[in-house]
């Protein structure tokens, strides 16, 4: 995670020891796939690119393995092979924790979809893209949540539990997971834009919609060509129209979310915790400062990273190609501790 993925490494030190190994887990697998899906693992000039193609959809069928070998009790099978991120996996259903099959299965189908219909020619549309972060980015959110909501974590989850389990016909977990879903896809769309010049230099594939390059009078390859460094003049105006589009749907995602975590914190968990009556739990509602519980907020703090690129990007004026784009930003570590104590 420190390698590949530096911002989730810095998050996962906001969950508390006896959670965090459920973080790791979810994020390591999914730089896993994510190897696979944008041709990480096959770039070696020896390979022909139906070799790497072939070595990729086995790569994809090994991980459906062995997801399916740990959950049908045959982890210490002579199948199962000892990678750390199986082996974290194993340890984490030994110890009870709540992971959802049918989600992790989600993660690969929605890569292997990535890697056979856009690794080499993008996408056709931002929902396209949309629909790529509901089927990962999302989809990670929501493991999460039902990992850290697990009984045999008690007593960390146990505030949450209790509310979940009161909540009845109130919208309160349908708020959850839509907020997780809304950051995972404004997650999604920030991920291609930050990597958009990578994707173009290194691999010669544009990841900006194709309907939002033609509406703009361009050509992706008259883009790519600009994103490697061959600045015509004329282009560089036309990309930071096509970003302001793109980034203006992440955004849309980040108010829909902010949103719902409001009318969640303002109006559905006060009226329900008025109806239901319970004074244990008014208690621990208020000691929070009528905020949300770790086990319930933890997993949105996944939105930080993306919500810092878009503040960047626009202070920019959405010009991708800025050199203080590709700068670590300090604020990332300020920003997820102020929103972990302020939430």
């Amino acid at each position: 995670i420190r390698k590949f993925d530096s911002s989730s490494y810095l998050l996962s030190k906001f969950f508390p020891p006896n959670v965090r190994d459920s973080f790791i887990f979810i994020k390591s697998f999914n730089i896993e796939l994510s190897k696979l899906s944008t041709g990480y693992q096959a770039s070696s000039p020896s390979k022909s690119r139906t070799q790497n193609k072939q070595f990729n959809n086995f790569k994809f069928q090994f991980w459906n393995e062995q997801i399916d070998n740990c959950f049908t009790g045959q982890r210490m099978g002579r199948r199962l092979a000892g990678d750390p991120v199986t082996t974290l996996l194993n340890d984490l259903l030994d110890k009870g924790i709540q992971l959802d099959l049918g989600m992790l299965k989600q993660m690969i189908i929605s890569h292997q979809t990535f890697f056979k219909e856009h690794s080499q020619h993008g996408f056709q549309t931002v929902e396209d893209m949309c629909s790529f972060g509901e089927g990962t980015y999302s989809q990670i959110n929501y493991i999460l949540q039902s990992a850290l909501l697990s009984p045999s974590l008690s007593p960390f989850p146990d505030t949450a539990i209790r509310l979940l389990e009161s909540s009845g016909e109130s919208p309160v977990k349908e708020l959850i997971s839509d907020i997780a879903a809304h950051l995972g896809q404004a997650t999604s769309i920030s991920s291609f834009l930050i990597g958009l010049r990578y994707h173009a230099s290194a691999r010669g594939v544009l990841m900006l919609p194709e309907d939002s390059v033609s509406k703009n009078g361009s050509s992706q390859e008259s883009i790519i060509r600009f994103l490697s460094g061959e600045d015509d003049g004329n282009t560089r105006e036309l990309v930071k129209n096509i970003v302001f589009e793109v980034a203006t749907i992440a955004n849309d995602h980040i108010l829909t979310a902010r949103s719902k975590i409001d009318q969640l914190k303002k109006t559905e968990i006060p009226q329900l915790l008025k109806m239901i009556g319970d004074r244990k739990l008014e208690q621990d509602w208020s000691a929070l400062n009528n905020g949300l519980p770790d086990s319930l907020f933890l997993p949105f703090m996944n939105g930080i990273p993306a919500i810092i690129f878009l503040e960047k990007l626009e202070k920019n004026d959405f010009d991708i190609t800025s050199p203080s784009i590709q700068v670590k930003d300090w604020r990332l570590a300020w920003r997820c501790y102020r929103s972990f104590n302020t939430r």
